[in-house]
This record gives C-alpha cells, sequence and structure tokens, in this order.
C-alpha cells in the first residue's frame, strides 16, 4: 500500500477567519501531494449553521446545542480514528483545545503525528510544552511545504516498525514514565533523576539531534 493512498486528519485552530484561511491552505498542500484530508471546517458539522435547522424543527436552542455538541464530538472521533495520520497545527498563543484532545486521540491509538509550528509563542525556557511535542517524536515542521514529506518519512518508518514487531510508542511512552515516577517516589536527588532520564532517552535524543558532531557518548555526557 502506497503512503500516499494514507488519509489525514487535519487538527488545528478555526475560530476566526484567518485561523481557517491558514488550516484550508495546509489541507490544500497535503491533497496537492496526493493525501486524502479530513478538514472539520469543511468536511465536518459547523455548529452556526445547523443550529437554525435544528431550532426550525421545534428542538429548543439548549438541546439543539446538546444535540450538535454530541454529533460534533462523534464525528471528530471518528475521523480521527479513520484516519492514518494527524495534522496538528500549533500556531496560536496557546494550542487550541480541541485539536489536542484529537492528537491525544490520535497518539494513544498509534496514528502517525505531524506538529506545524511557525509561531514563536508558548515557548516553555526556549522550547514548546514536551507533551505536545512528544507526540511527534520531539519534532515539528515550520514550512507549509515539508509536511507532506514528514507525513511520507514518518508512513514509511511506521510501516517499518510494524514489520518488525515494534512496541507502539504509547506503550513505550507509557512504561517509560512508570519507571521514572516510580524513581521519583524515592526522592531522589537531582542528579540522581538526570541519571535516570539519560538512560532511559540519551540514546533516543543523540539519534534525534540536530548536532552533527552528535555528542552523545558516555564520555561527553556529565557524571
Amino acid at each position: 500500500m502506497s503512503t500516499r493512498s494514507f488519509k489525514i486528519y487535519c487538527a488545528g485552530p478555526l475560530f476566526n477567519p484567518k485561523e481557517r484561511e491558514e488550516m484550508l491552505q495546509i489541507a490544500n498542500v497535503i491533497e496537492e501531494s496526493g493525501y486524502s484530508v479530513f478538514l472539520p471546517q469543511r468536511d465536518g458539522l459547523e455548529f452556526a449553521r445547523l443550529l437554525p435547522a435544528l431550532v426550525q424543527r421545534n428542538v429548543s436552542v439548549d438541546n439543539a446545542r446538546n444535540v450538535l455538541n454530541h454529533a460534533i464530538f462523534c464525528l471528530d472521533v471518528f475521523q480521527v480514528m479513520n484516519s492514518h495520520g494527524l495534522l496538528l497545527n500549533m500556531n496560536g498563543r496557546v494550542p487550541d483545545e480541541g485539536a489536542m484532545v484529537e492528537a491525544g486521540i490520535a497518539w494513544a491509538h498509534n496514528r502517525v503525528i505531524v506538529i506545524y509550528k511557525s509561531d514563536d509563542r508558548s515557548l516553555v525556557e526556549g522550547s514548546c510544552n514536551p507533551l505536545v511535542l512528544g507526540l511527534s517524536d520531539f519534532e515539528y515542521v515550520t514550512e507549509y511545504e515539508n509536511i507532506p514529506s514528514a507525513f511520507t518519512v514518518k508512513f514509511s518508518d511506521a510501516i517499518k516498525e510494524a514489520a518488525l514487531s515494534c512496541d507502539p510508542r504509547f506503550e513505550v511512552a507509557t512504561q517509560n514514565g512508570k519507571e521514572i515516577s516510580t524513581y521519583l517516589s524515592g526522592q531522589r536527588s537531582e542528579s540522581d533523576i538526570a541519571d535516570l532520564l539519560l538512560s532511559l532517552f540519551r540514546e533516543r535524543s543523540c539519534q534525534n539531534s540536530k548536532d552533527p558532531k552528535r555528542n552523545c557518548s558516555p564520555a561527553n555526557m556529565q557524571q
């Protein structure tokens, strides 16, 4: 199966014209590369458009809102699960709440995730929130045109991992989190904790490093 036959769910902010314009541009770039796309603002349920239609059927406004909330939730969950990958647009003062839920569902069910971010806001000590970046292996793209190739690489890697029966990322991360939690319960020092983190993640961090020297050998680590 060609990776280009895969479907991508586009998750991101949709609450003003500029946000919707950016999401449509992202969806267009992905579709032009050969992937199919689900874009909620275009392919899903529009709350503002459907609310009057429900009210006209003698449904109270409160009940109509409740119906639409349930319908949008169920449709979007289904579409996330019915997609092979998810594009998460992190632009904005804070990441969109709905997109975060969609990304969490996608990641927990082993879908491929690519993060797009060209906004310098929402930095934590010079980095994005690690709980968000971790959904995409601590990588993100900053240009629209790089999104399709990022998906192609990740889909290819996912196919290889499946063929090799590798552990799902969710299970691996959960196991690592359990080990860290157990370690913290012992009131370890910062130095001890640092050693544990290096033992768990040093190799993966080195593989993802953009430092051409890859200074990850034990001799280059502070003891």
